[in-house]
């Protein structure tokens, strides 16, 4: 991809989301990202009269920018849960000139705060908004905490897992036909690797900070199947513990349902052999998870802890 234009919707000269976006120039310098400051396409706050006056000579420039470039990678900050009212003016004007002001181009949506969820409340809305205005997301990126995550005297980001998910975001940005994954299909994803019994896939679709319960929300000791497992790391040894005590027969998904926030939910049948015992465990299942950056970040599962206890012979159960 050629021509790729990166800017902020903020107009604090000292903006952090100002800072994140070109932390992603320099980190992938090797791609012709050019930096527009939008804080120079001075625009009058849009009304109707203003516009029957006609569009601001700035607009118009910035317009025909957009209609030279071939991606697009906005870093936008978070006000009261909304977007600044400072883009959402470079948007009205945007959208005077053609609603579909994109031109069905790929987007990169980023977002950072000094607080835990890093904007991600308002990127949720910009995602629903970019198809309406002609673009095609490819993926959304939020930072959290950035003071303690950004490293502003290299002007990067300074942790590994973040920079890994910035990686898979930008990889699908600049990957051709590649368009963000539903919800629901990162879901569907992680049913049809753990069927054919592809771990390392199955392993892929989760978050490398995610936060697994498998039936019970408490402490387990490493080998104990049901309890609580944190990041990508320990959810190894998750499919590690499953593997170990079954030997999967058959695993039927009936159900998956995107619900609001990002949620899905799923329920279906399987039936494994209990390798300590030879008994078949027999079950409904139901599971719960919710979707961040196009994996799974958190992750609930439940079953009848009943039926595993009888097939287990009371043996690697906990009481």
């Amino acid at each position: 991809m050629k021509k790729i234009i990166a800017f902020s919707g903020s107009n604090n000269p000292d903006s952090i989301n100002e800072k994140l976006v070109q932390s992603i120039i320099q980190r992938y310098s090797e791609y012709d990202i050019r930096f527009i400051d939008l804080k120079k396409f001075d625009a009058p706050i849009y009304s109707q009269e203003i516009q029957s006056n006609g569009i601001p000579q700035q607009i118009q420039y910035l317009y025909q920018i957009f209609e030279e470039s071939e991606g697009f990678i906005i870093a936008s900050p978070e006000h009261n849960g909304l977007p600044s009212a400072f883009l959402k003016n470079i948007i009205d004007w945007l959208s005077v000139v053609t609603q579909r002001f994109f031109n069905d181009k790929p987007v990169l949506l980023l977002s950072t705060s000094p607080g835990a969820t890093g904007a991600k409340t308002h990127l949720g809305i910009l995602a629903k908004l970019v198809p309406l205005w002609g673009g095609i997301l490819k993926g959304t990126y939020s930072l959290g905490s950035f003071n303690e995550n950004f490293d502003t005297s290299s002007n990067t980001i300074s942790k590994e897992e973040e920079l890994e998910l910035v990686d898979n975001r930008f990889k699908a940005f600049i990957s051709e036909g590649t368009e963000l994954k539903s919800n629901k299909e990162v879901v569907q994803n992680y049913f049809k690797a753990f069927q054919i019994g592809d771990l390392e896939a199955v392993l892929k679709t989760f978050h490398p900070k995610c936060y697994i319960v498998s039936v019970k929300e408490e402490k387990r000791p490493t080998e104990q199947l049901h309890g609580i497992y944190r990041t990508r790391e320990e959810a190894k040894q998750f499919l590690k513990n499953i593997v170990n005590l079954f030997d999967t027969k058959d695993f039927t998904v009936d159900t998956v349902v995107q619900a609001e926030g990002n949620v899905v939910v799923a329920k279906g049948t399987f039936s494994h052999l209990v390798k300590s015992s030879g008994k078949l465990f027999n079950s409904n299942w139901m599971q719960w998870c919710l979707v961040e950056d196009g994996m799974i970040k958190e992750y609930r599962f439940y079953e009848d802890s009943a039926a595993l206890l009888e097939a287990s012979n009371n043996e690697l159960v906990e009481q």
